[in-house]
């Protein structure tokens, strides 16, 4: 496993799997680059330094996790896994369950190199890109953490929220319901308090991969998780200014208060979101007023900005939705060959599962256990069960059973009032108003 994210990119720099631009614009340049770049087959890592504006050091990496081998890499599994071997090696590698591991406190590191507080605070001082060309501002967080401690029962819970600037001091961190920052913070106001928090800005990748891991339960600590599935604690140091533990040997962090919506908000967004458009529009969200930045010398943005790809803006995450969905499926029913999510169609949409079938309606009981299980609740479209004999992570074999083994009339169900979200394209203006995030499966 990795400590920190420089030692992630060295090691895709040894192997030649890295590709440093200089001279690139923060505004629009950087995000166009890493999206169509993204799209090639072996697409490399990125790291933009000398961004206009800026001096040498002060850098920028993006498609960190956009191949299998580095997603792999990520993780902690083999390197040479790919396809319906990665899902199986995460799967061995979580079937028995993560024994947490509690973080271990340092009193300094990496991170706490450059301590800037008071009326020096300016978030500017980084390169933050504007991803994209109808974004309504610079997002400094979409690679990031938010660190936060619930007031009540003492646990740090670890989240990835994207973050927009603001001005010098202020940003915003996009959360909604049930999202447990969203519950922690509402605590706080519930006291007449603003909430301390902690934005990490690039971290190791075990540690970032946890904070969207999939079913972490509410109380357990995203440090800990990590700590368990890395077989060695995480280390950690206090903040300056709200003594929440914050990464050792984070890049950069932002310390300070998400400040009750009663007193200040701003307006976030619009931001091109992970399905490839501009659907949740304009939110207001509560303003959060930096106290301190810590940074590591010449540090570097961790950037995963939204893309119809999982694997652009997060570390795989369709990897563990399919070990998730595998798992579930296994406790319940015989014959599941394999699980994979379909990574073009972006995260939720579309799982296909392998089966080797024993009796009439096995199929159709994977398929609608499929489609309420937890992980994929939220946006799923299509779910197809396919024969034992098609390799779920090959879309070209899926695509041909599609094509000679379905008759439409007889093999396609629809399932109607499932979740959805406000990042749905298909929803219309009348149903956004009330909130009715309702969709079919």
């Amino acid at each position: 496993m990795f400590n920190d994210l420089r030692e992630f990119i060295a090691k895709a720099e040894e192997s030649g799997d890295c590709r440093v631009i200089e001279g690139a614009d923060w505004d629009l340049e950087i995000g166009a680059i890493s999206d169509l770049l993204s799209l090639e087959k072996n697409s490399p890592l990125l790291v933009f330094d000398k961004i206009k504006g800026y001096e040498a050091g002060y850098r920028v990496a993006s498609n960190l996790f956009s191949t299998q081998r580095r997603t792999a890499l990520g993780l902690g599994l083999p390197p040479e896994a790919s396809g319906i071997e990665l899902v199986r090696a995460l799967r061995d590698k979580t079937k028995a369950g993560i024994k947490p591991l509690p973080p271990v406190e340092v009193e300094t590191g990496p991170v706490k190199e450059n301590i800037i507080s008071g009326d020096d605070v300016d978030v500017f001082k980084f390169p933050s890109p504007k991803w994209h060309e109808l974004d309504g501002g610079r997002y400094i967080g979409t690679g990031s953490m938010g660190i936060m401690r619930d007031p009540d029962e003492g646990w740090v819970n670890i989240g990835v929220y994207r973050t927009q600037i603001h001005d010098k001091s202020t940003v915003t961190m996009s959360m909604i319901p049930p999202h447990h920052a969203e519950m922690i913070r509402k605590k706080y106001w519930d006291k007449g308090q603003s909430c301390p928090v902690a934005i990490s800005l690039g971290q190791d990748p075990m540690l970032w991969a946890t904070a969207h891991w999939e079913g972490i339960p509410w109380g357990l600590s995203e440090y800990d998780f990590a700590g368990g599935f890395r077989g060695e604690p995480v280390q950690v140091t206090r903040g300056v200014s709200t003594d929440l533990p914050i990464p050792a040997t984070a890049e950069i962090v932002l310390e300070g208060e998400i400040m009750p919506p009663e007193v200040e908000t701003r307006e976030e967004g619009p931001f091109g979101e992970w399905p490839g458009y501009y659907a949740a529009g304009i939110r207001s969200m509560p303003a959060i007023r930096i106290k301190s930045i810590l940074h590591r010398n010449n540090p570097i943005i961790q950037g995963n900005p939204p893309s119809r790809l999982p694997s652009v803006w997060s570390l795989g995450r369709h990897i563990q939705k399919a070990v998730g969905l595998w798992n579930d499926l296994d406790r319940q029913i015989p014959g599941i060959k394999g699980v994979w999510m379909i990574e073009e169609a972006s995260v939720h949409a579309i799982p296909v599962i392998s089966l080797r079938q024993s009796y009439p309606g096995h199929a159709k009981q994977v398929g609608l256990l499929a489609a309420g299980n937890p992980s994929m609740n939220y946006m799923c479209r299509l779910v197809i069960v396919v024969d034992e004999d098609i390799d779920p992570s090959n879309t070209s074999e899926v695509l041909w059973a599609l094509g000679t083994r379905t008759d439409p009339a007889t093999t396609i169900d629809i399932i109607h009032g499932c979740l959805g979200g406000a990042a749905d394209p298909m929803l219309s203006p009348e149903k956004k108003k009330l909130f009715d995030y309702e969709m079919s499966r």
